[in-house]
């Protein structure tokens, strides 16, 4: 029958070697051959294996190789495991995106894995639908999604908001039709401030070229977005009001919905891992100055993987090649100096004309 093929069928192939080594020293080579059914050749390699390393000769050696010539180098092994206990929460592709670490993502995920630097694996609660080419189809700014996050509850932020008066609240916008992204902040959370940033948001809109009748502001049920919720019949928030008043379509979410906010979530997200985890401030300027860095960063340079891997400056100019690329630059303001520009007069009679369209209704 052959010695290999009865090996390949057998799953305890020690036992028949270690018999077959036995054999041969008690008779010689020859007879072992012809009893094992094996070649003079393959006795002689178990019984010179034995002979050197015991019993532990008569297993399998690995056929891995001995030098791999494309192996990540010690140096940028040791730069993945600093990078990934600095950043807990990202994965190879986003390290090698962001730090051009040189390999392939799944060498720097093999390191991460060997030092036993994975984590948790995150419950997926909901999967979500690939909207990527609806998403494609869509006008510049036609649909957008406009939320506050609460950023006293990051960990590493909060000594910082409460030693250097940090603000607590960021106002977002994320476009659905590039993925851009616009924020801004304050220190509290309410309608006013959420109305100054909607204008803001959308006077630069306006300014290139997007008109605002077209644009479609989806949001969810916070008193930020619509005042009291048993407010009287008719009640619009000053949030609403500045909508009515550019004609832009405002859509809400259902209660406990969370999940069709996804995109501006998922920007809460990344925003959290990429800026405020890992960074620090001297003040408030810098802390500006950061956050605005970031801005450019994600619309201009920033790929994203689920709208293939590219940037929304790439989106921008690959189907609105007519609208100029500034309209992805809104810097992140302290929304309270928008509403420092409002100036009452004696008798609360609009100083400005920033103050007369707060007052238009």
């Amino acid at each position: 029958m052959g010695y290999y093929w009865i090996i390949r069928r057998m799953s305890n192939k020690f036992d028949y070697r270690l018999k077959m080594v036995e054999y041969a020293q008690m008779h010689d080579v020859s007879k072992a051959a012809r009893a094992f059914d094996a070649t003079r050749k393959t006795v002689r390699k178990w019984l010179r294996r034995y002979e050197q390393n015991g019993l532990d000769g008569l297993k399998d050696f690995s056929r891995a190789p001995k030098r791999i010539p494309h192996k990540m180098s010690e140096e940028n092994e040791a730069n993945v495991i600093h990078l990934r206990e600095k950043h807990k929460k990202w994965g190879a592709i986003r390290l090698k995106d962001r730090y051009k670490i040189p390999g392939s993502h799944t060498a720097i995920h093999r390191v991460i894995k060997q030092r036993d630097l994975v984590g948790k694996k995150r419950r997926k609660w909901r999967k979500r639908k690939n909207l990527s080419a609806l998403k494609r189809r869509l006008k510049l700014f036609e649909k957008n999604q406009v939320d506050v996050k609460d950023l006293s509850d990051i960990l590493t932020y909060w000594p910082l908001m409460k030693r250097l008066g940090l603000p607590r609240y960021e106002y977002t916008w994320r476009d659905l039709s590039v993925g851009a992204s616009f924020f801004a902040y304050a220190n509290r959370c309410n309608s006013t401030y959420a109305k100054l940033f909607a204008e803001y948001a959308i006077k630069h809109l306006k300014s290139y070229g997007v008109k605002p009748e077209e644009i479609k502001v989806q949001t969810d049920n916070g008193t930020e977005n619509i005042g009291n919720v048993r407010a009287r019949p008719g009640y619009r928030s000053a949030f609403q009001k500045v909508l009515d008043f550019y004609e832009v379509e405002h859509g809400r979410i259902p209660p406990r919905h969370c999940w069709k906010q996804g995109d501006v979530e998922t920007f809460h997200n990344l925003i959290e891992e990429e800026l405020f985890d890992i960074e620090g401030y001297a003040n408030e300027a810098e802390f500006m100055g950061k956050s605005y860095a970031y801005q450019l960063y994600f619309n201009y340079v920033r790929k994203n993987r689920y709208r293939g891997n590219v940037s929304p400056l790439n989106e921008l100019e690959k189907r609105f090649p007519e609208t100029g690329i500034g309209i992805l630059n809104l810097p992140p303001v302290r929304l309270e100096t928008l509403l420092d520009q409002i100036h009452l007069g004696g008798y609360h009679v609009p100083g400005s004309a920033l103050l007369s369209s707060f007052f238009y209704c």
